[in-house]
């Protein structure tokens, strides 16, 4: 008579096979999961140092906060993460620029003939506007002082508004003149993005024309910008879109449009100790040549985060 055979799976087996079968359950789960949906808020506070402030939070589940003191973006928190950096040995008291975030350096990038950077990141901007929805807005204004007059004499009105959705920051400054004579200035979003140093890649440069600052020599890009070592390079005429990759598997990305015609890449490298590994500066810029707005004009770029 002809035997029969059973098959038997041990224990360990059947464990293992149902692990398995477990991770794949949960990855279909995972792609058929519902979108994050957050109660989307325009929060105002009282930020660190008491200084006003304002929370923004998208449909999304992205939350991004801004200050008032120098029309500073200083976080964006997207899927857990921070986007954004702010250097440890930040102030919040008025006594310098909050060193971080998306700062701008206006109306002058780098040293020149007023002070470095200029001084839109450390005086007062207005809150003008905001709205409600699913993408949360803001709107912040500076326009001329008694400090700005003494340092830079011109009549003007720049506003940055701050939109967060679809995964997105959006970062639209916007340069009227309001005087009846031309004036000209160089600028950028001066930004640090939360990195691992060691794991640095900005893609999208390659065939631009580039100046190492440091060592004053000119050159054409021929492949990602890596950090070894100090690096403060700026990049002309570069593409609408680069990439970052910062570690751990995590990239941004970098759009720009409107007048930002440059790209900057700074790290100061061991000249900041405490926090050098921790992160990189990537600017959209006009900095190569001087923008000149006429008499009633408007200049306008926008920078894209994500």
């Amino acid at each position: 008579m002809a035997s029969t055979m059973s098959t038997f799976l041990a224990p360990s087996a059947i464990r293992v096979a149902g692990a398995a079968q477990s991770r794949r359950r949960g990855a279909v789960a995972r792609r058929h999961a519902a979108p994050i949906r957050a109660t989307a808020s325009v929060e105002e506070f009282a930020g660190e140092g008491g200084l006003p402030a304002v929370r923004l939070t998208s449909a999304d589940g992205c939350v991004a906060t801004a200050y008032l003191f120098g029309g500073v973006v200083t976080s964006f928190v997207k899927e857990g993460r921070d986007v954004l950096f702010v250097r440890p040995d930040a102030v919040f008291n008025k006594s310098k620029p909050i060193s971080g975030g998306l700062p701008h350096c206006w109306p002058q990038f780098g040293p020149g003939d007023i002070q470095v950077h200029g001084f839109a990141r450390n005086v007062d901007w207005a809150l003008t506007s905001t709205t409600e929805g699913d993408s949360p807005s803001l709107e912040m204004t500076l326009v001329p002082s008694d400090y700005t007059k003494a340092i830079w004499d011109k009549d003007f009105k720049v506003t940055q508004t701050i939109t967060l959705g679809g995964g997105e920051l959006k970062a639209t400054m916007k340069v009227t003149n309001a005087g009846t004579e031309a004036f000209s200035f160089t600028s950028s979003f001066h930004t640090y993005f939360a990195a691992d140093i060691a794991a640095v890649a900005v893609g999208g440069l390659v065939g631009c024309k580039s100046l190492d600052r440091l060592a004053d020599k000119e050159s054409t890009v021929a492949g990602d910008v890596t950090i070894g070592g100090p690096v403060d390079s700026v990049y002309y005429d570069v593409p609408g879109k680069l990439s970052l990759a910062v570690g751990g598997g995590n990239s941004v990305s970098i759009s720009s449009a409107g007048g930002w015609k440059d790209a900057v890449v700074w790290s100061p490298w061991t000249d900041m100790e405490a926090c050098y590994k921790d992160f990189v500066c990537v600017e959209n810029a006009a900095c190569a040549e001087p923008v000149t707005v006429e008499a009633g004009g408007v200049w306008e770029a926008t920078t894209i985060l994500a």
